[in-house]
């Protein structure tokens, strides 16, 4: 689950709090808690999917309160559910199917199991094999239409994530910086509709400002949260493993190619793996207290495999948008973040994200079509060149890890919607349902 900001490249910059269409999913798959509560789960996309359940836009919940209680869901460790609570699985750990199992466990009428084909630990070379476990972690919508459906689930997202740069540990921050204007003759871009939000202290500055770098006619100022995704991820299967969440680990791809396939496969993940514990690689649980008894065969398989759902559900509208991403040890320290603006011309921007005292994340590439999940040498040296001219501390600095990743890009929008899987037989219930989460 990367981002598809081409200029601001980065796990959150595509991430949101789907509040009316997650609940809509799911009660519509029989699971959905009640009206007063929210599922939340995180994930985004610059192309929205028509809602296809249930209430329109503007009869959905409105978001939480402004400056209320942020730490709700994600950044509390949910209850344990009751016995006999319903079942459902998760496909995926990315930072989307964990934060959809966080969601779902925060109702505390749920059991809930995540299966994961891999982990960045049980991977056979160590590469890191989620998306999101590279990018950037950066807040900051892009291309983000309709605006009517995306304020609200932006502006959850950037309460939850705020609240979570108040809990040590976490590696998420909130940091300054600057979105750059492109340099003359290109137009000063107009203000984006999310700097309203009042928490990113929004405002224009010009060529004179500390964060404007020379040759620049100024840019957008604003505050935002970054993400350090080595921190964040693990914190939030820590979260998982504190309420009892299994994590299984199966070691290899789920053999399926449509909905009630997967419904199938993960069902089957499940029973073969050991009360409380995983199968194939291990799993994450719940410490070294007893394995609680099995729960009921899962119901409801919600389906977060990015772009895993080319095999998984035979999604062909899925095409990977690929990115780099450098990690530096910069000569000099930097606060904050850089973003050069889109000029609309194709040409390729540069952006560099904090990642801690010592650590810069320095993008971007956004290649639609791309499978490769090599960078030449020239590519790279071309990413770092350009960032160097707007923060000269990146010249010289000292590469620690470079990255690629495919974002899961689908031409029409985020894939967020419940699908009954048939029993076969005439007039007889759904043998299940699958509730799709992916194209963010």
């Amino acid at each position: 689950a990367l981002p598809f900001h081409p200029a601001a490249d980065g796990l959150l910059s595509r991430t949101f709090f789907q509040r009316g269409q997650t609940l809509t999913a799911f009660r519509s798959a029989g699971l959905g808690p009640p009206r007063e509560r929210t599922a939340v789960v995180l994930g985004g996309h610059h192309r929205p999917a028509p809602v296809r359940h249930g209430h329109p836009p503007s009869a959905w919940p409105p978001p939480p309160a402004r400056h209320g209680d942020r730490r709700r869901h994600l950044c509390q460790p949910p209850p344990p559910p009751p016995p006999g609570a319903p079942h459902v699985v998760v496909v995926g750990a990315g930072i989307i199917g964990l934060t959809t199992a966080l969601a779902l466990a925060s109702t505390g009428r749920l059991a809930v199991t995540v299966v994961t084909r891999d982990t960045d630990a049980t991977a056979a070379d160590g590469a890191r094999v989620f998306t999101s476990g590279g990018s950037g972690g950066f807040w900051m919508p892009f291309h983000c239409d309709p605006e009517r459906l995306v304020r609200g689930w932006a502006a959850a997202t950037l309460d939850v994530l705020i609240a979570e740069a108040q809990t040590p540990g976490t590696g998420v921050g909130v940091f300054p910086g600057v979105l750059l204007h492109p340099p003359p003759p290109a137009a000063v871009p107009p203000r984006p509709w999310w700097a309203a939000l009042p928490d990113l202290h929004f405002a224009s500055v010009g060529a004179g400002h500390p964060r404007v770098p020379r040759g620049y006619p100024g840019g957008y100022y604003f505050e935002s949260a970054i993400a350090d995704m080595d921190a964040y991820l693990p914190v939030l299967r820590g979260r998982l493993a504190a309420a009892g969440v299994r994590v299984v680990v199966v070691g290899a791809d789920l053999q399926a190619g449509d909905a009630a396939s997967l419904l199938t496969a993960a069902r089957a993940a499940v029973a073969a793996a050991p009360a409380g514990g995983g199968g194939g690689g291990g799993s994450v649980g719940g410490g070294g207290a007893p394995p609680p008894p099995p729960p009921p065969p899962p119901a409801i398989v919600v389906n977060c495999s990015g772009l895993g759902s080319v095999a998984l559900v035979g999604d062909d509208t899925l095409i990977p948008a690929r990115g780099v991403t450098v990690v530096v040890e910069p000569t000099t320290p930097v606060s904050g973040f850089v973003s050069e603006s889109p000029t609309g011309d194709g040409r390729e921007l540069a952006y560099i994200l904090n990642r801690g005292r010592d650590r810069l994340t320095v993008g971007g590439t956004y290649h639609e079509g791309d499978w490769s999940r090599t960078a030449p040498d020239a590519e790279v040296a071309a990413l770092l060149d350009r960032a160097a001219a707007v923060v000269p501390a990146v010249a010289g600095a000292k590469r620690l890890r470079q990255w690629v990743g495919l974002r899961p890009v689908r031409a029409a929008g985020i894939r967020l919607e419940a699908e009954a899987v048939p029993s076969g037989k005439p007039g007889g219930a759904p043998a299940g349902t699958v509730v799709h989460n992916y194209g963010h």
